[in-house]
């Protein structure tokens, strides 16, 4: 009240004044302690994933036990398309509470996790707070993409700056630079997820309890396209039950010569492609139910991307055997040769196999 309106002051020490007003001080969200129900919501919208859900149970066990849940910060490590994202707002629904997500890919500015000191013209909190003024609880789950791609340039290095934020022992006393007061970040679960783990700082991947997701194998593909994918790209595209078909022989036969990858996330797209096609068929008055099988898959979806895994026949011939080439993003088994090592070409010239001494 003392500030005049036309002051420089005045904005500034409002939007401070508004920031803390705003935030969510000891307002938590009601835990959700049933099991079961979390299992279920699990199990609803991803296939697989145990160790995850045994995970998230154990952290709904705990908290029924002892009346109230601690903040927990894990790391879910795996190949694109596994579904290490999309399980976070599963999460979020099992527990009951809201769910927060921010990417750090390529972040190489420390204001964006510490905020900005309120001198500077357009100022704000970091992401952190902001994420307590959007969930309006101080209990969410944040969910921090891409952590092993985080950047570092001339304005800091936010790594260093993320010790604070997924250290237990310190996120409880979280000081931002805008707010310039200790807010509590205790109660969050925190979810990372990555590609890798060796571009992730040690102290960093220190303070994170790694969880690694494996790629899915065809059995596991097939089962995901048939509870998820195909479902859900039937009603995008507006398609009836009764009006499209999927033969599990072209549904193995997309998964083995068009989708070898180790997540889902290509599979969709072809999913995704089939269904448009039989879309525009319907529009065009076309009989339904019409019926992909082995037989028609590539009028939607085109030639093979591979033919076969054999080069060889039942065996191989002498001086070959088979090696395993393995990424972050998926591996492939491949064929290792091995070739006679000749004479050195300078030998030959001489008509000989080279002298003592000479470098051959």
């Amino acid at each position: 009240q003392s500030l005049e309106n036309p002051s420089a002051e005045f904005n500034t020490t409002r939007n401070y004044l508004d920031w803390l007003t705003v935030l969510p001080w000891g307002l938590y969200k009601e835990e959700n302690y049933d099991i079961a129900r979390a299992e279920a919501v699990l199990d609803e919208e991803h296939y697989g994933m145990e160790d995850i859900k045994m995970r998230i149970q154990e952290f709904i066990a705990v908290g029924s036990l002892c009346g109230s849940t601690q903040g927990k910060i894990l790391c879910f490590v795996g190949p694109p398309g596994v579904g290490k994202t999309s399980i976070g707002k599963s999460i979020a629904k099992a527990l009951g509470r809201e769910f927060y997500r921010f990417s750090v890919g390529g972040l190489h500015d420390v204001a964006e996790i510490k905020g900005h000191r309120r001198t500077y013209v357009g100022a704000m909190p970091g992401k952190l707070i902001q994420c307590l003024k959007a969930t309006s609880t101080a209990n969410p789950v944040v969910m921090i993409d891409e952590i092993d791609k985080l950047g570092r340039g001339y304005a800091g290095d936010p790594s260093s700056a993320l010790l604070e934020v997924l250290d237990p022992s310190q996120n409880a006393t979280f000081v931002d630079h805008y707010l310039d007061v200790p807010v509590d970040l205790s109660k969050m679960l925190f979810l990372c997820t990555a590609n890798m783990t060796d571009t992730i700082p040690g102290p960093l991947l220190d303070r994170m309890e790694v969880v690694r997701l494996s790629g899915y194998v065809t059995d596991e593909k097939m089962a995901i396209m048939k509870q998820y994918l195909f479902p859900t790209a039937r009603q995008e595209v507006g398609l009836k039950e009764g009006q499209i078909e999927l033969d599990d022989s072209a549904a193995v036969k997309l998964i083995r010569w068009y989708c070898r990858e180790a997540g889902v996330r290509n599979l969709q797209k072809h999913t995704e492609k089939i269904c448009r096609k039989v879309a525009l068929k319907v529009v065009k008055g076309a009989a339904t139910p019409i019926t992909i099988d082995d037989s028609n898959l590539e009028d939607y979806v085109g030639k093979p991307q591979w033919h076969t895994d054999r080069i060889y026949g039942d065996s191989t011939p002498p001086g070959v055997v088979m090696g395993l080439a393995w990424t972050s993003m998926g591996g492939s088994v491949l064929y290792v040769e091995t070739v006679e090592a000749g004479v050195p070409l300078a030998a030959k010239a001489r008509g000989g196999h080279g002298e003592e001494g000479e470098g051959v």
